[in-house]
């Protein structure tokens, strides 16, 4: 007669699971999940590092190379402004490291706790290189865009004068006895005036009431040309004439002026009424102890009644032709738009040049190039790992 086996007090009686002695035996908790956890943290750890490794020397071996190539001159960006793109390489990053990692297709695999107790090689924990070679290489794109670039300054002997342009803007100038008005014929001809100059400095003093300066001496003829076409009545207080005013800033202008030639145009209807620092004769005393000569323009016709009832403004030649005579300059009356464009082609033939040294920057060198060749370089470096040993599937 067999015996039954010994009873194992350890084991259920139907042969399940093994008890213990208050009760069935717990199964140790499945380590997987905390250890797919710390990999992540460990692969995304590595990936910054990588990052701040391959940014760090790639951003030394570009400033070195770019401090090689200016050679010492000075450098500037042309287009600053690009530079913020490089805050969007921290936001790629966050995306490509943690974001994107956290919603990478898996597959089902029947051994995952096997699985997880092999290593990752040395390929796996370089995983996010093609990642940090394409951040860093929109990086040097950005700096690509701020258009690094040097200058250099050189000396050069121009032939030129000095022009201060003294224009009218008093209520006067409204008058509609030339096409528009007065204040836009003017306007029209120094426009004119100015794009035939080549070395000439010109500045622009307005006056109504009160005298501004509007540009000081300069050989920028296309901002002067805008400032001069954003003019209207109103820019300085209209009611009022302040001729002394105005020729006696525009004197102060060509104090300092270093030309063998300098002059003033003044351009108004000639009717001086306000003086604040200066009376026209005091101005004209002055120009005439700086041997700065004043060529006047009268704009408007001489009349003092029009058809149609409409409200004049008469004019007075007298003092122009007065300050232009003492002066040493010409006077020239404008009654209608010809007049006025041949008083200015005949100041023009009028110019005496003389020899002036300027010192300006030229460009020099475009050093952009280096940027984009750096970034050509790591998204080829990155298409080629994405071919070969870091291709990602699927």
């Amino acid at each position: 007669m067999r015996r039954p086996p010994p009873s194992d007090p350890y084991r259920g009686a139907g042969g399940g699971p093994p008890v213990g002695p208050r009760g069935p035996a717990h199964a140790p908790p499945d380590p997987g999940p905390r250890r797919a956890s710390g990999r992540r943290r460990e692969q995304t750890l590595i990936a910054w590092v990588l990052l701040f490794i391959v940014a760090g020397s790639t951003a030394l071996f570009m400033w070195g190379d770019l401090d090689k190539q200016r050679i010492g001159e000075e450098l500037e960006w042309r287009h600053p402004w690009a530079l913020v793109l490089l805050f969007a390489c921290p936001l790629i990053a966050w995306v490509q490291f943690h974001l994107r990692r956290r919603r990478a297709a898996a597959f089902s695999f029947s051994r995952v706790q096997e699985l997880g107790l092999a290593r990752p090689g040395w390929a796996a924990r370089l995983s996010a290189l093609p990642a940090v070679c394409r951040i860093v290489a929109i990086g040097l794109i950005a700096v690509a865009l701020a258009r690094p670039q040097t200058y250099r300054e050189e000396e050069r002997t121009v032939e030129g004068i000095d022009i201060m342009l003294v224009l009218d803007l008093s209520k006067s100038m409204q008058e509609t006895d030339l096409r528009l008005n007065r204040l836009d014929a003017g306007q029209r001809v120094i426009r004119g005036f100015i794009s035939r100059r080549d070395s000439d400095r010109i500045g622009l003093v307005v006056f109504a009431r009160e005298a501004l300066l509007q540009c000081p001496l300069t050989t920028d003829y296309r901002s002067l040309d805008q400032v001069v076409a954003d003019l209207a009545i109103g820019d300085v207080p209209e009611l009022g004439t302040a001729i002394g005013d105005a020729l006696g800033l525009s004197l102060a202008q060509l104090r300092r002026s270093q030309a063998r030639s300098r002059i003033v145009i003044l351009v108004s209807d000639g009717d001086s009424n306000v003086a604040y620092k200066m009376d026209p004769d005091e101005a004209t005393k002055l120009a005439v102890d700086m041997g700065i000569h004043v060529f006047t323009v009268l704009v408007g016709r001489e009349e003092s009644r029009f058809p149609f009832g409409s409200t004049q403004y008469a004019v007075n030649p007298e003092l122009l032709k007065s300050i232009a005579r003492e002066t040493g300059g010409q006077y020239f009356h404008a009654g209608d738009d010809d007049a006025l464009e041949a008083s200015f082609e005949a100041i023009r033939a009028t110019l005496e040049k003389s020899e002036v040294k300027v010192v300006g920057r030229t460009p020099d060198k475009e050093l952009y190039g280096h940027f984009v060749l750096g970034a050509a370089a790591l998204l080829l470096l990155e298409f080629i790992m994405g071919l070969t040993r870091w291709r990602r599937f699927p």
